[in-house]
Formats: structure tokens, sequence, C-alpha cells
């Protein structure tokens, strides 16, 4: 499904320098405002359309604390009619990034070079809210039982009921409970 088609950016662009952060004191705080218009690969297996927000990384005893709040577009299939469709959610993270001494000690850290890559916290934030349902519009009718064809508006839905009842068709696997109430 996520597939690249055409051009998109590589996760490099989620790589931060912090350096300077780690040689000032606890404490020390710096803004970035971030701004990706166009298809990102955050891994192999994801990419996302368009991510904006700002990072605030404030320097901590144990690491650099990591705080986000973004807005990210993905790709994603619904799941009542299986359309692909562009999800756009919101997402706040807070993550503290080990200091390279303390590597051990937590998932995210701070490599020898003084940089942190975002790309694996985002991937494990996108997949969890990818997890829930979604749906590509509130008045999405989903599937046709019968045909598998999409029901895309309310007439389609009633027009399939209303075929349904005129055939009288019971389906066979129901059959043997219809004799009970006979």
């Amino acid at each position: 499904m996520n597939q690249p088609n055409g051009s998109y950016l590589n996760k490099r662009l989620l790589r931060l320098q912090v350096g300077f952060l780690l040689s000032a004191g606890p404490g020390t705080c710096r803004a970035f405002p971030l701004n990706i218009p166009q298809r990102l690969q955050v891994h192999e297996d994801l990419f996302v359309e368009a991510l904006a927000g700002e990072f605030v990384l404030t320097r901590a005893k144990d690491g650099i604390l990591l705080q986000s709040k973004l807005k990210i577009s993905h790709l994603r299939e619904c799941d009542r009619c299986l359309e692909s469709f562009e999800y756009r959610f919101a997402l706040d993270i807070a993550e503290l990034f080990a200091l390279p001494s303390l590597a051990g000690k937590s998932v995210f850290c701070v490599d020898g070079n003084g940089e942190i890559d975002l790309a694996p916290l985002l991937r494990e934030e996108v997949l969890i809210e990818a997890s829930y349902r979604a749906v590509c519009r509130d008045d999405c009718r989903g599937l046709s039982a019968e045909t598998g064809d999409k029901l895309s508006a309310e007439s389609d839905w009633a027009a399939a009921r209303r075929a349904k009842a005129e055939a009288g068709a019971i389906d066979p696997r129901m059959a043997v409970l219809k004799q009970l109430l006979v």
C-alpha cells in the first residue's frame, strides 16, 4: 500500500544535530519548526505525505527531552470501503533521548556524533495511530455484502436491500434457522 509513487524525501531529514545541547547545562532549551509538505520516507515500510509542527529540545540530566506537536498526513486504507485516502491527524510526542554514555537504559539515544534519529520514534507513533479504525469520510457506506462493490450513497444501500428482499433469497447458511421458525 505505501509504495513510493514519484519522488519522495529520505528519512535523513529526521536526524537532528543536538551536540550543542549536550555541552550546555540542564534546562537549556531550543525550539525547531518543521514543515515537510511532500512525501517523506520514514522507514522502509512507512511513508508520510506531509509533516509539520515544532520540536522543542530540552537538555535534561540524563539526555535530551524531545517534545513536539506534529500534524501528519498519512496515506492509508479506509476500514469500510478499502479505498486509499489521506488520513490527517495530530500527534503529541514526549520522549527522552539518553546520553551516549547511558545508551543501554533507553530505546532512544543520542548517537556518538551528537545526533538523534527521529525516524524510529515517528514510525512507532504513526503505526500506533494507524492501528485505530479510520474511514475516508463520515458518510462512507462500505462495501456491499452481496457484490463486494463500494456503496457510495444511501440509494446504493437501499437498492441492495430492496433487491435482496425482492429476491426473497436466504443465505444458504441461514436456511436451517428459517426451518426452526416454521
